[in-house]
């Protein structure tokens, strides 16, 4: 299905772009660039010229050494291996404030903390940590709803060399043990409750069972008491007693954090992400791509169990304001974060692709809001963005407002593909890949693919935030069979993309979540990309049921709007018939009030699919809304 759209629905201005434009303006004339497209292209080809220049042009403090860049093959990535930096040191060099807005908080004021008062803090965390002997060699985990308290104990860790890990409070206790255990940590850091839907959800047992089944922990910290644990120092205490912060400058490649993501089988895999990528790759993406420069006030909305959370605290390194909201998105309703948008003058405001599928079906009309005269950038991730909901999105906003969609993971904790301020937006795609990202669409036989053709998304070359590796995994294995598995040193992501005709990429789904019917095999995002014309269809997911010797296919659909459901399953059925092939059409379509998700806002396929095939379902403990699977199984009996 050819999914490009030839009128752009933004175009670049004379302000667009200018940190982009500059870098462009220096690296031409340097090594006789032509243009964006050879940009791109010398950023893969010369990758050592290139973040030796990002380093330089971001002015970056350490010390950089003689090479930013060894030769190597992935999975190797070997950057700047005589440098030496400190994270704490770069992030808070940007000199900017901090705004947290709790759900409650229905006027969006927020508490406001200036640059010096984050600074105090952090220091007497540090301090806190460095008087009970925590460093290099340890990990400090948190249990928090994102605010204040996250982002300090964040910093802290990365001051003192410690390895971090975040897990959201809505997570239970097993979820959050099969990641912490694993990092055996010594410091705890944990709230009693998180709010939610206009309700603070008491924790304090999920968080004391947790405590207790850690016996590595030194240190526990908690905003408020637990009566279930006894050694509990309150927050207030480690954060009374600031000193001037020193800066230990460590190796590029010292751990920062450990992102963990869900497979179908086994514990989660702890990512090990590298500090000097992660602050490389950042400022590229936000500065160069995402157009974030000083004085700019930035939120993407996320979880502290969501890989985004870890990206958008590198927004301090960008001079921005950052700016964290506490709660649920829908409170009092789908329009919160743009009222909160308004109120706090952001000029960035980051949101995942189903709550936008969401807005768009029950407040078609976004300019009730009376205007958000700052924003100038949506950033969206988490899935991908349909044709329709990115259409309907920059109407609303005139064609004004830059829709940055954006493509990665918690694998490199960034990007592949996403934004470019220098050049048109068209709806249903990402502009294209980003710098220093040497990808492609591979057919099954690895080769290109041409334009428009569905393949397999791959990454040819190193990058900064490759990981460092999965925790525990001795010797490789892990990681290799997760990444490297069909290609040798070629990156598979897992992602079925295609490329368009104005050098944007769209993203089809996983290609893991393959049907096979008849002994042909069909990729759900096909399905997907069918029903783009539906705009009554906020969300829909395929899967193979096991029937009469063989398996056929079910399709779920979120559509509360229609009324008629016989005649909209005819509408489907000609949709897919016609996109698609006649192999491709479900035998049965059913409407549903939601879809199963993870808390990254993740369609769950792979849950549904257990269901349907009457297996335990796995890693049932990362949805965010599993009892939607109790209505599905209605279906299905």
């Amino acid at each position: 299905m050819d999914c490009s759209v030839k009128t752009p629905t933004w175009v670049p201005g004379a302000d667009s772009g200018a940190a982009l434009k500059k870098f462009f303006e220096i690296v031409k004339v340097k090594y006789q660039i032509k243009d964006l497209s050879e940009l791109q292209q010398w950023s893969v080809d010369y990758s050592n010229q290139f973040w030796s220049e990002v380093w330089d042009f971001f002015g970056v403090i350490g010390e950089k050494g003689d090479r930013a860049q060894m030769p190597s093959k992935l999975p190797e990535a070997l950057f700047f291996p005589e440098a030496k930096l400190s994270h704490l040191e770069n992030l808070l060099a940007g000199g900017g404030g901090v705004s947290v807005v709790k759900e409650a908080d229905l006027a969006n004021a927020g508490e406001q903390f200036t640059h010096k008062e984050l600074v105090t803090m952090v220091s007497a965390l540090v301090n806190t940590f460095q008087e009970q002997g925590i460093g290099e060699s340890d990990r400090v985990v948190a249990i928090l709803p994102v605010g204040i308290e996250v982002l300090v104990s964040t910093l802290a860790g990365f001051g003192v060399g410690a390895t971090v890990a975040t897990a959201s409070p809505e997570f239970g206790s097993d979820a959050i043990l099969s990641r912490f255990s694993q990092l055996q940590p010594t410091v705890l850091v944990f709230s009693n409750s998180y709010p939610w839907q206009g309700r603070e959800l008491d924790r304090s047992q999920m968080v004391a069972e947790v405590a207790k089944a850690l016996p590595s922990l030194r240190l526990i910290i908690g905003l408020s008491e637990n009566n279930e644990l006894p050694n509990v120092v309150l927050w207030s205490a480690v954060t009374s007693d600031p000193k001037a912060v020193s800066f230990t400058k460590r190796n590029f490649d010292h751990p920062a954090y450990v992102l963990f993501t869900s497979g179908t089988t086994g514990a989660p895999k702890g990512l090990l992400h590298r500090s000097g990528g992660v602050l490389l790759k950042h400022l590229v993406e936000m500065k160069l791509h995402c157009d974030i420069k000083s004085g700019d006030r930035v939120c993407f909305y996320t979880t502290t169990g969501w890989m985004m959370w870890n990206w958008e605290l590198s927004v301090l390194a960008t001079g921005a304001d950052l700016v964290l909201y506490d709660g649920a998105p829908t409170f009092p309703d789908s329009l919160r974060l743009f009222h909160f948008a308004r109120d706090q003058k952001l000029t960035h405001l980051g949101l995942s692709a189903r709550l936008l599928d969401l807005t768009r079906e029950q407040h078609s009309d976004l300019k009730v809001l009376g205007g958000l005269p700052d924003l100038r950038v949506i950033m969206v991730t988490g899935s991908p963005l349909s044709q329709v909901t990115a259409q309907w999105l920059s109407d609303q906003f005139d064609g004004k407002v830059l829709i940055s969609p954006f493509s990665g993971g918690t694998d490199l904790v960034g990007s592949f593909m996403g934004p470019n301020p220098l050049l048109p937006y068209y709806a249903g795609q990402m502009q294209g890949a980003l710098l220093g990202m040497d990808i492609d669409c591979w057919d099954d036989n690895g080769n290109p693919c041409e334009e428009n053709q569905v393949g397999e998304l791959v990454c040819k070359s190193p990058f900064p935030t490759v990981p460092l590796g999965i925790w525990k995994d001795q010797g490789g294995q892990r990681f290799n069979e997760a990444y490297f598995y069909r290609w040798e040193n070629i990156w598979v992501h897992g992602d079925l993309v295609s490329r368009t005709p104005e050098g944007g990429y769209v993203v089809h789904g996983r290609s893991d979540a393959t049907l096979n019917v008849g002994g042909v095999r069909i990729g759900t995002g096909e399905i997907y990309s069918a029903l783009n014309s539906l705009a009554d269809i906020s969300g829909a997911l395929a899967f193979t049921q096991p029937w009469n010797g063989d398996e056929r296919i079910v399709l779920l659909v979120v559509a509360p709007k229609i009324t008629d459901q016989a005649s909209y399953i005819k509408q489907i059925r000609t949709e897919i018939r016609s996109n698609c092939s006649p192999r491709h059409m479900p035998a049965e379509v059913f409407f549903v009030s939601d879809l199963p998700r993870t808390f990254n806002g993740k369609l769950a396929e792979v849950a549904v699919a257990d269901l349907a095939h009457r297996r335990k379902v796995r890693n049932l403990e990362s949805l965010s809304n599993p009892d939607i699977l109790l209505e599905i199984g209605q279906f299905l009996q």
